[in-house]
């Protein structure tokens, strides 16, 4: 994202007068390794977690990072799903969201504080017990991949990019702040707001109202339409 632009992320329930500028996409790509990395190569943390049994406190947290790190080292999905399996206690959608899906987090995420899953810090559970190797790398998969990123042509060398999904970022005025900024939404939110930008036209009584709502742990994009008092600047949203 551009440095000048910032992304809105209003608190949960908050609502935001908003105009829609424009909207781009962007293709989200995921590195994973060419060949399976073996097991005595993983990171203390990975580790960890396959020999922790997968109950107690994170282990929703351990259960979504194990599944990204073993689709990003090379593992195919039965054997994935098998190691995953038996170090883990909880539902396999867990597995299916996070396996060739998402990223394994860096370390720094991992090291935070975290209210609970799908926010993958594990700081109040231990995970994170470094080992003299640990500060030659930024994530699990460096780690087990033996690849630093200020090493360029490694990734090349060892993995390839996939495709995992497209997003869109949905460049914005912030009527409540008289500032610009994004909000980034998946195909499905996109076409929500698509449809309600048609909605909306012809309707210039009518502003969007941007808030997040929480779906299933995650606080997601929300968006519609309200009765508007105050000045008006054109935009996009209001010609569609």
């Amino acid at each position: 994202m551009p440095a000048n632009k910032r992304l809105l992320l209003p608190a949960e329930g908050e609502e935001i007068p908003v105009s829609i500028q424009n909207i781009t996409a962007w293709e989200e790509m995921l590195w994973t390794a060419l060949e399976p990395v073996q097991e005595q190569a993983f990171p203390p943390c990975i580790k960890g977690i396959i020999s922790g049994g997968g109950g107690g406190s994170g282990r929703h947290r351990t259960a979504a990072i194990l599944a990204a790190f073993l689709g990003q080292t090379g593992y195919r999905r039965e054997e994935a799903k098998k190691i995953w399996s038996g170090a883990t206690a909880v539902q396999e959608r867990i597995f299916d969201e996070w396996f060739l899906k998402m990223h394994c987090p860096r370390c720094r995420i991992m090291k935070r504080q975290s209210k609970g899953y799908p926010d993958l810090g594990v700081a109040d559970i231990g995970l994170c017990r470094p080992d003299e190797n640990c500060p030659k790398f930024e994530s699990p998969v460096e780690y087990a991949c033996g690849m630093r990123t200020k090493d360029g042509g490694e990734e090349e060398e060892k993995g390839r990019l996939l495709h995992i999904k497209t997003q869109y970022r949905v460049r914005i005025f912030d009527w409540s702040t008289g500032r610009e900024g994004e909000i980034e939404l998946n195909q499905k939110e996109k076409e929500t707001l698509e449809a309600l930008l048609a909605e909306k036209t012809g309707q210039k009584d009518k502003v969007i109202i941007y808030k997040r709502a929480r779906v299933r742990g995650k606080l997601k994009p929300r968006f519609f339409l309200r009765d508007w008092q105050g000045p008006r600047r054109q935009m996009l949203s209001d010609i569609l």
